[in-house]
Protein backbone atom coordinates (compact mmCIF):
# COMPACT_ATOMS: atom_id res chain seq x y z
CA UNK A 1 0.00 0.00 0.00
CA UNK A 2 1.56 3.36 -1.01
CA UNK A 3 -0.43 5.81 0.68
CA UNK A 4 -1.32 7.35 -1.98
CA UNK A 5 -4.71 9.90 -1.35
CA UNK A 6 -6.66 11.94 -3.27
CA UNK A 7 -4.68 15.05 -2.32
CA UNK A 8 -1.52 13.77 -4.58
CA UNK A 9 -3.55 11.18 -6.72
CA UNK A 10 -2.53 10.79 -9.91
CA UNK A 11 0.77 11.53 -9.67
CA UNK A 12 1.74 9.40 -12.83
CA UNK A 13 -0.70 7.64 -15.83
CA UNK A 14 -3.23 5.27 -14.37
CA UNK A 15 -3.93 1.74 -16.23
CA UNK A 16 -7.18 0.93 -17.21
CA UNK A 17 -7.51 -2.94 -18.30
CA UNK A 18 -10.13 -4.02 -20.70
CA UNK A 19 -10.23 -7.59 -20.49
CA UNK A 20 -11.89 -7.97 -24.27
CA UNK A 21 -10.87 -7.36 -27.26
CA UNK A 22 -10.29 -4.14 -29.18
CA UNK A 23 -13.18 -2.94 -30.82
CA UNK A 24 -15.89 -3.98 -28.18
CA UNK A 25 -18.28 -1.89 -26.19
CA UNK A 26 -15.70 -1.68 -22.78
CA UNK A 27 -12.84 -1.18 -25.44
CA UNK A 28 -15.56 1.61 -26.94
CA UNK A 29 -16.53 3.34 -23.85
CA UNK A 30 -13.13 3.52 -22.13
CA UNK A 31 -11.44 4.60 -25.40
CA UNK A 32 -14.17 7.88 -25.19
CA UNK A 33 -13.77 8.20 -21.54
CA UNK A 34 -9.52 8.28 -21.25
CA UNK A 35 -8.69 11.35 -23.35
CA UNK A 36 -11.37 13.63 -21.42
CA UNK A 37 -10.14 11.74 -18.02
CA UNK A 38 -6.51 13.09 -18.66
CA UNK A 39 -8.35 16.65 -19.01
CA UNK A 40 -9.48 15.99 -15.61
CA UNK A 41 -7.09 14.48 -13.66
CA UNK A 42 -4.07 15.78 -15.22
CA UNK A 43 -2.46 12.42 -15.88
CA UNK A 44 -2.71 10.10 -18.84
CA UNK A 45 -4.92 7.30 -18.73
CA UNK A 46 -3.37 3.88 -20.63
CA UNK A 47 -5.69 1.22 -21.74
CA UNK A 48 -4.47 -2.04 -22.00
CA UNK A 49 -6.30 -4.96 -23.59
CA UNK A 50 -5.90 -8.11 -21.31
CA UNK A 51 -7.81 -10.63 -22.85
CA UNK A 52 -8.84 -14.14 -22.38
CA UNK A 53 -10.70 -16.42 -20.10
CA UNK A 54 -14.46 -14.95 -20.95
CA UNK A 55 -12.52 -11.60 -19.58
CA UNK A 56 -11.40 -13.20 -16.22
CA UNK A 57 -8.01 -13.23 -17.13
CA UNK A 58 -7.85 -8.75 -17.19
CA UNK A 59 -10.43 -9.33 -14.40
CA UNK A 60 -7.91 -11.34 -11.72
CA UNK A 61 -4.84 -9.30 -12.83
CA UNK A 62 -6.87 -6.04 -11.61
CA UNK A 63 -8.30 -7.73 -8.81
CA UNK A 64 -4.52 -8.90 -7.30
CA UNK A 65 -3.39 -5.54 -8.39
CA UNK A 66 -1.71 -3.37 -5.53
CA UNK A 67 -4.20 -1.22 -3.86
CA UNK A 68 -2.44 2.25 -4.86
CA UNK A 69 -5.12 4.27 -7.26
CA UNK A 70 -3.42 3.28 -10.67
CA UNK A 71 -4.66 0.52 -11.77
CA UNK A 72 -8.58 0.13 -12.98
CA UNK A 73 -10.98 -2.47 -14.79
CA UNK A 74 -13.93 -1.70 -16.98
CA UNK A 75 -16.18 -4.89 -17.29
CA UNK A 76 -19.81 -5.39 -17.83
CA UNK A 77 -22.47 -6.07 -14.92
CA UNK A 78 -21.97 -9.85 -15.94
CA UNK A 79 -19.50 -9.81 -13.07
CA UNK A 80 -22.09 -9.91 -10.60
CA UNK A 81 -22.58 -13.53 -11.51
CA UNK A 82 -19.09 -14.93 -12.29
CA UNK A 83 -18.91 -16.98 -8.93
CA UNK A 84 -22.06 -18.76 -10.00
CA UNK A 85 -21.06 -19.06 -13.37
CA UNK A 86 -17.24 -20.07 -13.39
CA UNK A 87 -16.51 -23.16 -11.14
CA UNK A 88 -13.02 -22.27 -11.27
CA UNK A 89 -13.23 -18.34 -10.43
CA UNK A 90 -9.90 -17.25 -8.85
CA UNK A 91 -11.18 -13.84 -7.32
CA UNK A 92 -14.23 -12.48 -5.76
CA UNK A 93 -15.62 -9.73 -8.08
CA UNK A 94 -17.35 -8.63 -4.44
CA UNK A 95 -14.24 -9.13 -2.15
CA UNK A 96 -11.46 -9.05 -4.28
CA UNK A 97 -12.62 -5.24 -6.36
CA UNK A 98 -14.32 -2.26 -5.48
CA UNK A 99 -16.88 -0.67 -7.29
CA UNK A 100 -16.32 2.85 -8.37
CA UNK A 101 -19.21 4.13 -11.18
CA UNK A 102 -21.63 2.63 -13.84
CA UNK A 103 -20.39 4.34 -17.14
CA UNK A 104 -22.90 3.55 -19.61
CA UNK A 105 -25.82 1.31 -20.58
CA UNK A 106 -26.24 -0.54 -24.09
CA UNK A 107 -29.58 -1.37 -24.43
CA UNK A 108 -30.81 -5.17 -25.95
CA UNK A 109 -32.67 -5.82 -28.72
CA UNK A 110 -34.77 -8.47 -29.48
CA UNK A 111 -34.57 -9.13 -33.20
CA UNK A 112 -36.00 -12.09 -35.94
CA UNK A 113 -34.92 -12.54 -39.11
CA UNK A 114 -37.54 -11.17 -41.60
CA UNK A 115 -38.87 -14.49 -42.89
CA UNK A 116 -40.06 -15.21 -38.97
CA UNK A 117 -43.79 -14.28 -38.67
CA UNK A 118 -45.71 -11.03 -36.80
CA UNK A 119 -43.85 -7.50 -36.31
CA UNK A 120 -44.24 -7.94 -32.27
CA UNK A 121 -42.90 -9.90 -29.50
CA UNK A 122 -46.54 -11.37 -28.53
CA UNK A 123 -46.51 -12.58 -32.04
CA UNK A 124 -42.97 -14.08 -32.07
CA UNK A 125 -44.05 -15.87 -28.55
CA UNK A 126 -47.28 -17.38 -30.55
CA UNK A 127 -45.40 -18.51 -33.18
CA UNK A 128 -42.32 -20.04 -30.83
CA UNK A 129 -44.74 -21.55 -29.29
CA UNK A 130 -46.92 -23.21 -32.31
CA UNK A 131 -43.67 -23.88 -34.40
CA UNK A 132 -40.52 -24.60 -32.02
CA UNK A 133 -38.88 -26.82 -34.12
CA UNK A 134 -38.67 -24.12 -36.99
CA UNK A 135 -37.23 -21.07 -34.56
CA UNK A 136 -33.35 -21.39 -33.21
CA UNK A 137 -31.99 -18.95 -30.51
CA UNK A 138 -28.32 -17.29 -31.89
CA UNK A 139 -26.57 -17.80 -28.73
CA UNK A 140 -23.49 -15.85 -28.51
CA UNK A 141 -22.36 -17.53 -25.44
CA UNK A 142 -22.71 -19.20 -22.66
CA UNK A 143 -23.80 -17.48 -19.97
CA UNK A 144 -23.68 -13.90 -21.73
CA UNK A 145 -25.91 -10.80 -20.59
CA UNK A 146 -27.54 -11.92 -24.11
CA UNK A 147 -28.20 -15.45 -22.95
CA UNK A 148 -29.39 -14.60 -19.91
CA UNK A 149 -32.09 -12.30 -21.12
CA UNK A 150 -33.51 -14.71 -23.74
CA UNK A 151 -33.44 -17.41 -21.32
CA UNK A 152 -35.78 -15.09 -18.62
CA UNK A 153 -37.79 -14.03 -21.59
CA UNK A 154 -38.75 -17.89 -22.99
CA UNK A 155 -39.25 -18.81 -19.59
CA UNK A 156 -41.66 -16.09 -18.07
CA UNK A 157 -43.60 -16.03 -21.92
CA UNK A 158 -43.24 -20.09 -21.72
CA UNK A 159 -41.72 -20.80 -24.95
CA UNK A 160 -39.06 -23.69 -25.52
CA UNK A 161 -36.61 -23.20 -28.53
CA UNK A 162 -33.46 -24.55 -30.50
CA UNK A 163 -30.14 -22.97 -29.51
CA UNK A 164 -27.65 -22.62 -32.09
CA UNK A 165 -24.14 -21.40 -30.09
CA UNK A 166 -21.71 -19.23 -31.11
CA UNK A 167 -18.26 -17.92 -30.05
CA UNK A 168 -19.00 -14.26 -29.88
CA UNK A 169 -21.76 -11.50 -30.96
CA UNK A 170 -20.78 -11.05 -34.47
CA UNK A 171 -21.05 -14.77 -35.66
CA UNK A 172 -24.64 -14.88 -34.22
CA UNK A 173 -25.09 -11.30 -36.00
CA UNK A 174 -24.51 -12.88 -38.66
CA UNK A 175 -26.43 -16.40 -39.21
CA UNK A 176 -29.70 -14.36 -37.88
CA UNK A 177 -28.87 -11.96 -40.77
CA UNK A 178 -28.66 -14.80 -43.13
CA UNK A 179 -31.41 -16.12 -41.32
CA UNK A 180 -29.52 -19.69 -40.44
CA UNK A 181 -30.92 -19.01 -37.09
CA UNK A 182 -34.19 -16.46 -36.72
CA UNK A 183 -33.93 -14.75 -33.31
CA UNK A 184 -31.18 -13.63 -31.39
CA UNK A 185 -30.54 -10.78 -28.81
CA UNK A 186 -28.14 -8.23 -29.64
CA UNK A 187 -27.17 -4.56 -27.69
CA UNK A 188 -28.99 -1.81 -30.25
CA UNK A 189 -25.97 -0.04 -31.51
CA UNK A 190 -24.54 -3.61 -32.63
CA UNK A 191 -27.72 -3.92 -35.08
CA UNK A 192 -29.26 -0.60 -35.88
CA UNK A 193 -27.90 -0.79 -39.42
CA UNK A 194 -29.44 -4.04 -39.57
CA UNK A 195 -32.22 -2.92 -38.13
CA UNK A 196 -32.83 0.34 -40.49
CA UNK A 197 -31.59 -1.42 -43.73
CA UNK A 198 -34.32 -3.95 -43.20
CA UNK A 199 -31.80 -7.15 -42.58
CA UNK A 200 -33.23 -7.75 -39.35
CA UNK A 201 -36.67 -7.39 -38.11
CA UNK A 202 -36.91 -6.08 -34.39
CA UNK A 203 -39.38 -6.77 -31.94
CA UNK A 204 -39.08 -5.11 -28.82
CA UNK A 205 -36.23 -3.41 -26.47
CA UNK A 206 -35.12 -5.69 -23.29
CA UNK A 207 -35.08 -2.01 -20.87
CA UNK A 208 -37.33 -1.06 -18.40
CA UNK A 209 -39.00 1.98 -20.17
CA UNK A 210 -38.28 3.11 -24.11
CA UNK A 211 -34.54 4.37 -24.42
CA UNK A 212 -33.35 7.65 -25.94
CA UNK A 213 -31.83 5.70 -28.44
CA UNK A 214 -34.52 4.36 -30.35
CA UNK A 215 -38.24 5.89 -28.66
CA UNK A 216 -40.35 4.49 -30.91
CA UNK A 217 -39.62 1.10 -30.01
CA UNK A 218 -41.58 -0.89 -27.76
CA UNK A 219 -40.28 -3.01 -24.85
CA UNK A 220 -41.03 -6.15 -23.81
CA UNK A 221 -42.34 -4.79 -20.74
CA UNK A 222 -45.07 -2.88 -22.53
CA UNK A 223 -45.92 -6.15 -23.68
CA UNK A 224 -47.09 -7.53 -20.85
CA UNK A 225 -43.78 -9.26 -18.91
CA UNK A 226 -43.00 -6.58 -16.65
CA UNK A 227 -40.30 -8.44 -15.10
CA UNK A 228 -38.67 -9.14 -18.17
CA UNK A 229 -35.82 -6.01 -18.65
CA UNK A 230 -31.98 -6.65 -19.12
CA UNK A 231 -29.50 -3.66 -19.64
CA UNK A 232 -26.16 -4.85 -20.65
CA UNK A 233 -24.38 -1.68 -18.25
CA UNK A 234 -20.31 -1.08 -18.05
CA UNK A 235 -18.65 -0.69 -14.83
CA UNK A 236 -15.41 0.51 -13.45
CA UNK A 237 -13.85 -1.18 -10.38
CA UNK A 238 -10.48 -0.53 -8.63
CA UNK A 239 -8.79 -3.66 -6.43
CA UNK A 240 -10.30 -3.84 -2.91
CA UNK A 241 -8.00 -1.54 -0.59
CA UNK A 242 -8.08 1.51 -2.98
CA UNK A 243 -8.71 4.31 -1.03
CA UNK A 244 -12.15 5.72 -0.74
CA UNK A 245 -10.97 9.50 -1.48
CA UNK A 246 -9.49 8.13 -4.69
CA UNK A 247 -12.26 6.05 -6.29
CA UNK A 248 -14.45 9.35 -4.94
CA UNK A 249 -12.13 11.51 -7.10
CA UNK A 250 -12.84 9.16 -10.09
CA UNK A 251 -16.02 9.04 -10.33
CA UNK A 252 -16.65 12.40 -9.67
CA UNK A 253 -14.14 12.80 -12.59
CA UNK A 254 -16.11 10.17 -14.70
CA UNK A 255 -19.42 12.22 -13.69
CA UNK A 256 -18.41 15.50 -14.78
CA UNK A 257 -17.55 13.87 -18.44
CA UNK A 258 -20.77 12.11 -18.95
CA UNK A 259 -22.99 16.10 -18.57
CA UNK A 260 -20.65 16.95 -21.40
CA UNK A 261 -22.67 17.42 -24.51
CA UNK A 262 -20.16 15.97 -27.16
CA UNK A 263 -19.38 13.05 -24.91
CA UNK A 264 -23.39 12.33 -24.47
CA UNK A 265 -23.46 12.54 -27.97
CA UNK A 266 -20.41 10.33 -28.97
CA UNK A 267 -22.12 7.64 -26.70
CA UNK A 268 -25.65 7.76 -28.32
CA UNK A 269 -24.16 7.60 -31.78
CA UNK A 270 -22.17 4.54 -30.57
CA UNK A 271 -25.17 2.54 -28.72
CA UNK A 272 -24.61 3.82 -25.31
CA UNK A 273 -26.77 5.80 -23.25
CA UNK A 274 -25.01 7.67 -19.81
CA UNK A 275 -25.39 5.98 -16.42
CA UNK A 276 -23.55 7.06 -13.87
CA UNK A 277 -23.79 5.76 -10.01
CA UNK A 278 -22.29 6.65 -6.92
CA UNK A 279 -19.70 3.53 -5.83
CA UNK A 280 -21.99 2.78 -2.85
CA UNK A 281 -24.88 2.28 -5.34
CA UNK A 282 -23.04 0.83 -7.59
CA UNK A 283 -21.91 -2.14 -5.13
CA UNK A 284 -25.91 -2.31 -4.50
CA UNK A 285 -26.65 -3.09 -8.34
CA UNK A 286 -23.92 -5.41 -8.80
CA UNK A 287 -25.35 -7.35 -5.65
CA UNK A 288 -28.90 -7.12 -7.30
CA UNK A 289 -28.29 -8.60 -10.04
CA UNK A 290 -26.47 -11.47 -8.27
CA UNK A 291 -29.23 -12.16 -6.38
CA UNK A 292 -31.58 -11.86 -9.23
CA UNK A 293 -29.61 -14.31 -11.84
CA UNK A 294 -28.84 -17.34 -9.00
CA UNK A 295 -32.07 -19.24 -9.80
CA UNK A 296 -32.08 -19.23 -13.02
CA UNK A 297 -28.20 -19.72 -13.68
CA UNK A 298 -28.92 -22.88 -11.06
CA UNK A 299 -32.30 -24.28 -12.23
CA UNK A 300 -30.34 -23.79 -16.14
CA UNK A 301 -27.12 -25.37 -15.15
CA UNK A 302 -25.13 -23.15 -16.56
CA UNK A 303 -22.11 -23.86 -15.65
CA UNK A 304 -18.67 -23.04 -17.48
CA UNK A 305 -15.16 -23.77 -16.55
Amino acid sequence: MSGASAETWPSRPIKWIVPFPPGGGADALARMLSERLRAKLGQTVVLENKTGAGSNIGTEFVAKSAPDGYTFLINTDAIAIYPQLYANLRYDPFKDLAPVTFVASSPLLLAVHPSVPGKTVKEFIETAKREATKINFANPGQGSPHHLAFELLARTAGIDIGQANYRGGGPALNDVVAGHAQVGMFTYGAVRQFVQGGQLKPLALLTEKRSELAPDMPTVVEAGWPGVHVALRFVVMAPAGTPADITARLHAAIAEVSKEPDYLQQLRQAGFEAFVTSPSDTGALLRGESTRWAPILKSSGIRLD
